[in-house]
């Protein structure tokens, strides 16, 4: 009887023996499935298993590799061996972040920790507020923004995720306030004059040329700025400007489908049949499955005579949109 305990103790203890050389992810230094920086990080945490720096160490050269997964097991580790650190748990709520598996409640735990470890923890109440906010829990993110306003280094992004707020709630003159007195902090603040300028756009306020060419000045490379200032020029019929300007964000971004569409639209207004299609051509080489641009590409081939590849994009249009208009009206038109 007395040797059956004693077996079964020596082989508890040899269990817990084999748990505690490996607390965390084993790598071994010699595994070249792993570059030398994560290979030399595991050296030392093979050495030393039960240092929870050493694995958050190594969590960071995952984390800048964009290798997540592998990160968020190194931050957990940390997290486990030393519950009492804000930093491993910020780090582990970030990187849940980039995950593509949304964990909302995970990620709330570890911000919500760190900012209860560290109350002075600014960057954590940021990240913290900005899941607040894709949550919609308005108020409680707006508390910690409240706090951030009174930093000098965090105001500027306090009054500005205040803006998007009241943004969200359609409350766009509170947001124009909270936008310029994150400028006040900030003048250089590329987002916060971009929202403004999207207000005053929406507005129809001739205001916002001067604040997209203020974004144009803090980010000389802005095609989102151009588009702007394009869409701004083709609203009020402008129509040489508009086209200058989607031009210039094309160079910067060719892949920009809306100043790709917009400039088919102004060409098709102007009859240039060819330049229309060209420019949906460049549409569709993008994104096959862009009903909108087939349905223009249609037209403009219908209006050159081609009435069998207009029907074809007409028809594929309405394959991906049954709802579109244009395709519905001009396969009426060319089966009458």
């Amino acid at each position: 009887m007395h040797l059956k305990v004693s077996v079964f103790v020596i082989l508890a203890m040899m269990a817990v023996a084999c748990q505690k050389k490996t607390p965390g992810r084993f790598i071994s230094e010699t595994d070249t499935n792993f570059n030398k920086d994560i290979r030399d990080a595991s050296a030392k945490i093979n050495k030393d298993p039960f240092n929870a720096e050493l694995y958050y160490k190594r969590g960071n050269a995952f984390y800048y590799q964009k290798l997540f997964k592998d990160a968020v097991w190194d931050f957990g580790t940390a997290t486990e061996l030393d519950s009492l650190n804000a930093m491993y748990h910020f780090r582990l709520g970030e990187t849940i972040l980039n995950l593509d598996s949304a964990q909302p409640n995970r990620v709330l735990n570890h911000l919500g920790k760190a900012v209860q470890l560290k109350p002075e923890f600014h960057e954590a109440k940021l990240a913290l507020a900005k899941v607040y906010m894709a949550r919609q829990d308005y108020e409680k993110a707006q508390t910690l923004l409240t706090e951030l306003e009174k930093e000098p280094e965090y105001a500027d992004r306090g009054w500005f995720y205040r803006g998007l707020i009241q943004k969200e709630k359609k409350d766009t003159t509170s947001a124009l306030v909270s936008f310029e007195k994150a400028l006040q902090v900030n003048p250089q603040m590329y987002d916060a004059v971009m929202q403004m300028a999207g207000i005053k756009a929406a507005r129809k306020d001739e205001l916002c040329l001067k604040y997209y060419d203020r974004a144009l000045a803090i980010n000389e490379f802005s095609d989102e700025a151009l588009y702007g200032k394009g869409l701004y020029n083709q609203q009020q019929k402008q129509y040489a400007a508009a086209l200058v300007l989607y031009t210039n964000a094309l160079k910067i971004n060719p892949a920009h489908r809306l100043a790709l569409y917009n400039c088919a639209v102004i060409h098709m207004q102007f009859e240039n049949w060819v330049e229309c299609q060209d420019f949906c051509d460049k549409i569709l080489d993008l994104a096959p499955k862009d009903a909108k641009a087939l349905a223009l590409r249609g037209y403009a081939f219908e209006k050159t005579g081609n009435k069998k590849a207009a029907l074809d994009d007409y028809r594929a249009a309405l394959e991906i949109d049954p709802s579109n208009e244009p395709a519905k009206a001009g396969i009426k038109i060319l089966e009458n």
